[in-house]
């Protein structure tokens, strides 16, 4: 089943709470960033990458020339998962069997591991409104938008490149590093950070798709 074809979901993890996208707030410079699922901060404003992290996204934004409030913003899962860990919305072929659940292996595995069918709707919700907002470029914020956007693995391997989108392949796909990624000590990449905000932002004034 393509993924433009699922069902809404009837019961997607309603024990988590969850975040809606951003919609621009000032004229839209068609730049749709996309992060990983929101935190504590997110769940409270119902807002993407609005805590520390997305305060440190904010600057590198603004560094690179590119107004946050001109974007759309979105996450791979708009749920929170237990203890902010993006892992449990995958699984080993293993593990799903002994818990009983489906696994949506047409989407390739991340590390390994495939998403658990039941969240394969936020991958199709996230298809559908890249399909509808048309923007210019997508900024793929981290491991898990890279694989959800792409199909590629490997964050450290990827940043900085422009790959074609899964769901359009004219579409531009900006790799860059998760600001938590940063965060936990890797300030040397700062200035590498904000070169592919750049790109991003170079990328949406010269695209027509």
């Amino acid at each position: 089943m393509s993924l433009a074809a699922r069902a809404a979901p009837q019961s997607v993890a309603t024990e988590w709470p969850m975040a809606a996208y951003a919609s621009p707030r000032a004229a839209w410079n068609r730049v749709l960033i996309v992060g990983e699922a929101p935190g504590a901060e997110e769940i409270r404003q119902n807002q993407p990458f609005v805590g520390r992290s997305g305060q440190l996204l904010d600057k590198a934004l603004t560094e690179a020339g590119i107004d946050r409030a001109a974007c759309f913003v979105a996450n791979v899962f708009r749920y929170q998962p237990p203890g902010n860990k993006v892992d449990h919305f995958f699984a080993s072929r293993r593990a799903a069997q002994q818990a009983g659940e489906a696994l949506a292996e047409e989407l390739g595995k991340l590390g390994g591991k495939f998403c658990r069918a039941r969240y394969a709707d936020e991958i199709a919700h996230l298809q559908a409104t890249i399909v509808a907002q048309r923007p210019a470029v997508l900024l793929a914020v981290g491991r898990t938008p890279l694989w959800a956007l792409t199909g590629a693995d490997g964050i450290t391997a990827h940043a900085g490149q422009t790959l074609p989108c899964r769901f359009i392949t004219a579409l531009p796909v900006v790799v860059t590093y998760h600001p938590s990624y940063i965060l936990r000590g890797n300030w040397r990449l700062m200035p590498e950070w904000v070169a592919h905000m750049r790109q991003a932002r170079d990328l949406a004034a010269t695209t027509r798709l």
